[in-house]
């Protein structure tokens, strides 16, 4: 991925670094002693269940649009975002916090039912 003129100094910086862990993560691939040094090094990691909540269209041969839920290990949805793809493409966007209780409410039993079935 390569840094954009248009792109905020956020998002270059975040190019970046992503840039650079892609080439760590490469030469893990190519060296065994690099792997299990990487991955001694990993400080945590956290369990995370997404769901895909595809929403009713008026007209889903033109476009579809949801939500990607994230759940943790205790089935408490920590994070959602809103996608709409249409013919030619998808556009993520993460969902504001303040919207998150709303979606937590209106899906929270849904999804804990799916999970313990």
């Amino acid at each position: 991925m390569k840094s954009g003129e248009f792109m905020s100094k956020d998002e270059q910086k975040i190019i970046k670094e992503l840039n650079s862990r892609m080439k760590q993560f490469k030469a893990a691939l190519k060296d065994e002693n690099k792997k299990f040094e990487l991955m001694d090094n990993i400080p945590a990691s956290e369990g995370i269940i997404r769901f895909e909540v595809i929403l009713p269209s008026p007209n889903p041969e033109e476009f579809v649009d949801g939500l990607f839920l994230y759940m943790n290990d205790e089935g408490v949805i920590v994070n959602a975002e809103y996608f709409f793809r249409d013919k030619s493409e998808v556009e993520v966007l993460n969902v504001p916090e303040e919207y998150l209780p709303v979606i937590t409410d209106l899906f929270s039993d849904l999804f804990i039912s799916e999970v313990e079935e």
